[in-house]
């Protein structure tokens, strides 16, 4: 089959962002929504599972406590208690003094608001002063952001990256974007692309890739 059947088939079987799985909107680019992707980023970039870590995103929004004021409002042990309960029963007390501390600072630095820690050429390194969050955790947060902030857009990272050259698709994030006709369906194939690397590939990509199940 073709590179663009396998990526057809990347985007329809595997293409879910991780933002959309904790419950965050990423494409309403609001700070509620952006705050929640940079919590779900600092957990995916913990060592931890990464089906532990969405889990544990999801049950904070669900729990109300995915937002600034309410992380900074709520008792400290109810949020030790949900992350505890949802695969953080190891690092439950430092993830959530990590979260508190990071709605604390970009409260106070940016007025509550992701949007205003944009700089051409330094969004990244600017987002680290997020506790928790370091080089990875920050592309972990342009792989999907990349949707909205034009600034990081390619960005491939390294799980999709590794994943794309076993694939037979193109290493540059510029080339391999030129496959997908559009920004949305390129942050799919980015996020699919991660979940090959780190869950395996579905059957359907398989079977356009060529490998035998």
């Amino acid at each position: 089959m073709s590179r663009k059947d396998l990526v057809d088939a990347l985007i329809e079987t595997q293409g879910r962002l991780y933002s959309e799985q904790i419950g965050a909107d990423i494409f309403r680019e609001t700070p509620q929504e952006l705050f929640h992707w940079l919590i779900g980023s600092i957990l995916l970039s913990a060592r931890i599972s990464s089906g532990n870590a969405v889990k544990g995103a999801a049950a904070l929004r669900e729990a109300g406590l995915h937002k600034i004021d309410a992380l900074l409002d709520a008792d400290r042990r109810e949020v030790v208690r949900v992350l505890n309960r949802n695969g953080y029963a190891r690092y439950d007390e430092s993830t959530a003094d990590y979260l508190r501390e990071t709605a604390a600072i970009f409260r106070d630095r940016f007025s509550g608001d992701l949007r205003k820690a944009r700089s051409n050429g330094s969004t990244l390194k600017r987002l680290q002063c997020a506790k928790g969050l370091g080089p990875v955790g920050a592309r972990i947060f342009a792989r999907e952001a990349q949707a909205v902030w034009d600034e990081l857009f390619p960005e491939l990272g390294g799980p999709a990256e590794k994943a794309a050259a076993e694939l037979g698709l193109p290493t540059e994030a510029g080339d391999l974007s030129d496959l997908c006709c559009g920004r949305e369906r390129y942050v799919r194939l980015v996020a699919a692309l991660t979940r090959v690397q780190l869950e395996g590939p579905s059957e359907k990509v398989q079977e356009a890739a060529g490998v035998r199940a």
